[in-house]
């Protein structure tokens, strides 16, 4: 009786064991996607101090408009904000008032909490799968001054709007599942 004990519970070690195991693979990914966005968003804020302030110096130093920065700085400011989207959710940023939820039973808070992570993945689906006509679209009409396809600064919406996506399930379905634990903190690495 001892020895099968003994193999019970050398097996649920296994098992947990094999679990962690897994969860490592989908771990390092989620690390890996979360720097390469982390380093894109810094190159991009980085690129729109440098255009803004080369149609400063363009514009006041040298009396000379450069017609295309103008541009390129909004389509930068565009990525900035659909993966500043998900960083904010990452980091728990995004506003939330709740002061009435609170005060509710916890399965009313849970059902609450379900309901509005299953609006809210709704919504940002049908915003990645309705920016995909404006992606082919895109692939058509170019940009006025960088005579780019408009697809590329399109393609800011599915991007960013999949990895807001990512984070939101990230940062949400731990509190469905744990309506009770206490407040999750920011989903950093």
């Amino acid at each position: 009786m001892g020895g099968k004990a003994r193999d019970d519970t050398s097996a649920s070690s296994q098992v947990g064991a094999a679990t962690a195991d897994w969860l490592r693979i989908p771990k390092a990914a989620l690390t890996v996607l979360r720097r390469i966005v982390d380093v894109i968003a810094v190159g991009l804020l980085a690129a729109i101090i440098f255009l803004i302030s080369f149609q400063i110096m363009g514009r006041y130093f040298f009396n000379y408009s450069i017609s295309w920065s103008e541009e390129a700085a909004t389509f930068v400011q565009v990525w900035i904000v659909m993966l500043g989207a998900g960083i904010a959710m990452r980091n728990r940023h995004h506003v939330g008032v709740d002061v009435l939820i609170t005060r509710c039973p916890k399965i009313v808070q849970q059902i609450a909490k379900t309901a509005s992570f299953l609006l809210g993945a709704w919504f940002l689906l049908v915003v990645i799968v309705g920016s995909m006509s404006l992606i082919t679209l895109g692939m058509i009409v170019r940009s006025p001054a960088l005579q780019i396809p408009m697809a590329i600064p399109y393609l800011a919406l599915p991007i960013g709007m999949s990895y807001f996506l990512l984070e939101f399930a990230l940062a949400t379905l731990p509190e469905i599942r744990n309506p009770r634990g206490p407040a999750q903190p920011p989903l950093d690495d």
